[in-house]
């Protein structure tokens, strides 16, 4: 049995779509190991290659099958340990549903004198990084989780040096340096792009609120108007955005809600500018040709003079809602999972898988 239990290991590692599979399978097992579970080695090495594979799935059956498994270590980490490290956002939240066991785990200190913030200041896994887009998103996130789980341990926890003499905030200063000046040229460079656009649009707009020849008593003055006023006061907003994100100190704090907020704020005055132009140009050409004889020409030109703005505009949304996914979307615990089973048909949970009470 014991081999037939470490090949089903493995199949922690499974996609998405064949867990549901991998998943009874591994509750098979689980049954079979029910009166050898304190001697079998295989348990919770099952439960540590879990919390590194971020499978949530199997890590709950295994927390619901022996609740003592969470008092075990491997080399003097917890499984909290290794999700702060792996950035497993959805099993360390599982600490909010295990009550004060939950602060003995995490104050578990390895040999070398590091503690589960140290873990989390360390770089993120490449395959985590390249999930988010832009290295000031990228720092952004990391940012985000190392002060997530600084709030759930003790001050002194955030003080305590490791073999290296080093403070967890040393740890993530060294090894975040490269990804801050990354995330510091990607900022600029963007806003750069950005600012070229900017001022042609403002330097346009500033000229054409000085209209001549038009029919100031037509219905569709008021429109060239007020769309030539509100893509100026846009693209003049979006300028001051550009200007203090190059004028920035570029701080790791800053990353978390300035830069990106700022950031965000220029590229949508920079889309509503456009669009404003858009409309500006078009009420413009209706108010010169208001006989309708050459409504022909001027859609086909306005269409062709669109096609420009309108792929830069859809280009610049993706970045607008990676960055608003980024800044307001944060990290959010999920529904409690340890009360009930987790799976894709949401089946009451077996009573053969209750968690043992801790002792």
């Amino acid at each position: 049995m014991a081999t037939f239990f470490s090949l089903s290991i493995p199949g922690l590692k499974l996609k998405q779509e064949n867990s549901k599979q991998a998943s009874e399978l591994f509750k098979k097992c689980l049954q079979e190991y029910r009166g050898d579970a304190r001697n079998s080695p295989e348990i919770p090495e099952a439960l540590f290659v879990a919390a590194e594979e971020g499978n949530i799935e199997c890590l709950i059956m295994l927390i619901r099958f022996k609740f003592d498994l969470l008092r075990k270590t491997k080399m003097r980490k917890s499984i909290f340990h290794v999700v702060a490290e792996k950035r497993h956002e959805s099993i360390f939240y599982l600490l909010n549903e295990i009550g004060s066991i939950g602060d003995l785990i995490i104050e578990k200190i390895e040999a070398d004198g590091r503690n589960i913030l140290h873990l989390a200041a360390e770089l993120a896994p490449k395959e985590k990084l390249n999930a988010i887009s832009g290295a000031a998103l990228q720092m952004q996130r990391e940012m985000l989780w190392f002060k997530e789980v600084e709030k759930i341990v003790r001050p002194v926890f955030k003080e305590m040096k490791n073999g290296n003499m080093e403070t967890p905030y040393v740890v993530f200063a060294r090894t975040h340096e490269e990804l801050r000046t990354k995330g510091e040229k990607w900022m600029i460079d963007t806003a750069n792009y950005s600012m070229v656009v900017a001022t042609l649009i403002d330097s346009t707009m500033f000229s054409g609120l000085i209209a001549d020849g038009l029919d100031r008593s037509s219905k569709h003055y008021l429109a060239f108007s007020v769309s030539s006023a509100i893509s100026l006061f846009s693209s003049s907003t979006s300028l001051v955005m550009f200007l203090s994100i190059l004028t920035s100190r570029y701080s790791y704090n800053d990353f978390v809600l300035w830069l990106p907020l700022r950031l965000l704020i220029g590229i949508a005055s920079l889309c509503i500018s456009i669009a404003a132009m858009m409309v500006a140009f078009f009420t413009s050409f209706m108010l010169k040709n208001h006989n309708g004889k050459e409504l022909p020409v001027i859609f086909a030109v306005i269409g062709l003079f669109a096609i420009a703005p309108i792929i830069y505009g859809v280009l610049k949304w993706y970045l607008f809602v990676d960055i608003a996914r980024s800044t307001f979307f944060r990290f959010k615990p999920r529904q409690r999972l340890l009360c009930k089973e987790v799976s894709h048909d949401h089946e009451p949970a077996s009573p053969a898988l209750n968690p043992a009470p801790p002792v």
